[in-house]
């Protein structure tokens, strides 16, 4: 089981490669259309300039459409309650929910990382295996900006509209009700950090020229070990922004929508339902 935390971040490499195409759609319909932009949530110094066809999207929109509000994540009062929905409830610690082996293995990988595992004993497991996430790509040089950061600050600095399918406090609870989720997505979680140096490279590549190899497996994988997971994290979130679409594709504005890319591509994602409903998908070149 690799790749599962990388799926959450493209749900969560290099300009050497010039590509004839990238991760953005032209959707329309008659005379309505707009398009939809496949995020990655952190990328690399070397990483910009992004795809020209972002850019060819964004000059051609009138309102820009995200996951959720990026900004709220800078208020101190938002990110206090973050941290309440990472705990877990009184009286429990990562001691106690997880298996001796389990929380052995997690101490020894929080120590090389540097993260005294002391500070996080009463994270939820789900909260505490993103961490080690977050930390260990942030030592392949990762950074907390990423396509949609990117465009939200450029649509704020030229005046464009934002709008949002979800709320932060939606997305709060989400991670929240998985909190629990157990010894095995952690042990999972730490045996793919060290592939992260190899996985993320491909995930980036596909990004780049807009293709989904890497990604479908991811998904696959993820529908076969956690089922509950893929459909709360991905089929469900899909359904809704898919009814949000179809009302945007009835607007005479034409909108820039930028969700994580496991969301757009794959055989659950918005592309191919967006296609059965009878919408023309053309990748923008």
């Amino acid at each position: 089981m690799k790749k599962l935390l990388i799926l959450l971040v493209f749900i969560v490499l290099t300009n050497v490669f010039a590509f004839a195409q990238s991760s953005v759609w032209k959707i329309s319909k008659g005379a309505s259309s707009l398009y939809i932009g496949g995020s990655v949530h952190i990328l690399r110094t070397q990483d910009f300039p992004l795809p020209k066809e972002f850019d060819i999207a964004f000059d051609k929109s009138d309102i820009l459409v995200f996951e959720a509000d990026i900004n709220e994540a800078n208020n101190p009062e938002v990110v206090q309650k973050m941290l309440q929905y990472m705990m877990l409830p009184e009286g429990k610690t990562l001691k106690t929910v997880l298996r001796q082996k389990t929380y052995k293995l997690l101490e020894e990988k929080c120590k090389e990382l540097g993260l005294p595992i002391k500070y996080m004993e009463n994270f939820t497991p789900f909260s505490i295996a993103n961490v080690l996430f977050v930390a260990q790509i942030g030592k392949l040089g990762f950074m907390a900006q990423g396509v949609d950061e990117y465009y939200f600050n450029k649509a704020v600095q030229s005046g464009k509209k934002t709008e949002f399918f979800e709320t932060i406090e939606f997305q709060m609870k989400l991670f929240n009700d998985f909190g629990m989720i157990g010894d095995e997505y952690v042990l999972q979680s730490i045996d793919e950090l060290d592939s992260l140096k190899d996985i993320m490279p491909s995930l980036i590549a596909e990004w780049r020229n807009g293709t989904s190899k890497t990604t479908d497996e991811t998904q696959q994988e993820m529908r076969d070990k956690f089922p509950n997971l893929y459909k709360a994290f991905v089929l469900d979130r899909n359904k809704q922004w898919l009814a949000l679409i179809e009302k945007y594709l009835t607007t005479k504005n034409t909108e820039f929508i930028i969700v994580g890319l496991g969301h757009v591509q794959s055989g659950d994602g918005l592309l191919k339902s967006l296609k059965e409903k009878g919408y023309k998908v053309e990748q923008v070149k």
